[in-house]
C-alpha cells in the first residue's frame, strides 16, 4: 500500500522547454510525456506522500483559461477525475468556496473535499495565480460513501507566453486521508495531471470562453 500525495490543485512554474530534456531538477522524476504535456513526480517534503507537477503550453490567452477555471459546472467535462463539484459560496470574484469529489478507481471510495480557492491576477504584468487550500471545517457535511479529505494544497501560476500562448505549470500537495493500492495512487498521481492539461488545452477552443474574457476568438487579440 502506498499513501498518495494527491495533487489536482495548481501550482505554475516558469519552465523554458516544453521538453523531458529540461528536467525541472529539485528531485522532480519524469512520470508521463504526450501531447505537449510533461508529468513529474517526487516524494512530498512534508508528508509520506508523493507530489506531482504537470507542465504545458496552451494556446490561449491568461484570460481565457480564468474563464475556463470559473466556470466550476464545466469541470466534470474536463477536469481529471472530477466526479462533481458545486460552488459552496462566492465571496468575491476573487475568492470562492467549492465542494470537490474525486473519483477513484474500485475499490477504492471516492474523496471529497472544500476547497478554499482565490485568484490573483496581474495582467499587466503577463501572470494569475490560482490558490487552493483544503478546509477542516465541514462546511459541507461528510457523506458516508465518500472518505473527507481535509489537507490540500496547491498554486497555480498561468505565465503568458505571447498574446496567444500561455505557460502552465500544475502541482499539488495533499493527503488522501488514507492508504490506497500503489498501482492506483501510481495511475493517478500520472493520469490526474495529464487529464486535466489535455482537458484545458481543449476547453480553451470553445468561443464562449473568449466570449467571457471579452476577446474576439477571430482576432486573438492580446491580454
Amino acid at each position: 500500500m502506498k499513501k498518495l500525495g494527491w495533487v489536482f490543485m495548481v501550482v505554475f512554474f516558469v519552465v523554458s522547454s516544453p521538453a523531458f530534456a529540461q528536467d525541472p531538477g529539485d528531485g522532480w522524476k519524469p512520470a508521463k510525456e504526450g501531447d505537449g504535456i510533461q508529468v513529474f513526480t517526487r516524494p512530498a517534503r512534508d508528508s509520506d506522500n508523493d507530489e506531482f507537477l504537470g507542465i504545458t503550453d496552451v494556446e490561449a490567452p491568461i484570460r481565457v483559461i480564468l474563464e475556463v477555471f470559473r466556470d466550476i459546472p464545466s469541470f466534470p467535462q474536463w477536469f481529471g477525475f472530477c466526479r462533481d463539484i458545486e460552488l459552496f459560496r462566492k465571496d468575491t470574484a476573487s475568492h470562492e468556496i467549492i465542494y470537490f469529489v474525486l473519483a477513484t478507481p474500485w475499490p477504492v471510495s471516492d474523496r471529497d473535499m472544500v476547497i478554499d480557492v482565490a485568484y490573483t491576477v496581474d495582467l499587466k504584468g503577463g501572470q494569475a495565480r490560482i490558490i487552493m487550500n483544503a478546509l477542516k471545517e465541514d462546511l459541507v457535511p461528510q457523506q458516508d460513501r465518500y472518505v473527507r479529505m481535509t489537507k490540500l494544497k496547491g498554486l497555480a501560476v498561468l505565465t503568458r507566453i505571447d498574446d496567444n500562448t500561455t505557460h502552465v505549470t500544475y502541482t499539488v500537495n495533499s493527503d488522501p486521508a488514507g492508504y490506497i493500492p500503489a498501482a492506483i495512487s501510481n495511475m493517478l498521481a500520472k493520469k490526474q495531471p495529464y487529464n486535466t492539461l489535455k482537458g484545458l488545452k481543449m476547453m480553451v477552443k470553445e468561443d464562449k470562453y473568449y466570449e467571457f474574457a471579452g476577446i474576439p476568438k477571430e482576432n486573438k487579440a492580446g491580454q
